[in-house]
């Protein structure tokens, strides 16, 4: 059975992913300074010296936090969940490879509707996450962690370890050195 109004639910869904993905496809052809600047004015903030490589896309971006300093390699995704109200948090000094996920939206899966479900993901400062990892609704990343390419983190990673695998899980410490 669809819910009351889904046809008018529908089309503002599909205005909005169309007007989005308008402002990702123009923002794609821009140079990058250019690029900071007009993501700048969406986001809910974005620090200073944040390098945004191409083919970023940021579902609902009035739900995404950057910190400074911090460098998004091509082609990562952030989807914080709408009607969950769940935000992205990316801390100070923070490096993400390419073809990193932030899932911050899902689905009641005991619910016969599918209802959305959301949780914030917050990644600490001075963290790097490697290339195609993926970080799941409700995750917290600690400060100076190591995320592994192509992990999937499924619960919270403790600061100042290394993480990997599928399902992500520590590895080793790290000793950062000044």
């Amino acid at each position: 059975m669809k819910p009351k109004n889904w046809h008018r639910k529908l089309l503002l869904n599909h205005t909005y992913l169309y007007a989005l993905n308008a402002f990702h496809w123009i923002a794609g052809l821009m140079p990058e300074p250019m690029r900071g600047w007009l993501f700048r004015l969406v986001l809910k903030r974005m620090g200073k010296g944040v390098y945004l490589d191409a083919r970023v896309y940021f579902k609902f971006p009035r739900r995404i936090e950057i910190g400074n300093f911090v460098s998004i390699n091509r082609g990562c995704e952030f989807y914080p969940s709408h009607f969950g109200k769940s935000v992205i948090r990316i801390g100070s000094n923070v490096r993400i490879g390419p073809g990193v996920r932030f899932f911050g939206a899902g689905h009641d899966i005991d619910s016969a509707t599918f209802d959305d479900l959301g949780g914030d993901i917050r990644v600490g400062d001075n963290c790097w996450i490697g290339g195609n990892a993926t970080l799941l609704a409700g995750v917290e990343v600690g400060e100076g962690a190591v995320i592994a390419a192509g992990s999937v983190v499924t619960c919270d990673v403790p600061p100042h370890v290394v993480v990997g695998g599928v399902p992500a899980k520590v590895l080793r410490s790290r000793q950062p050195t000044p």
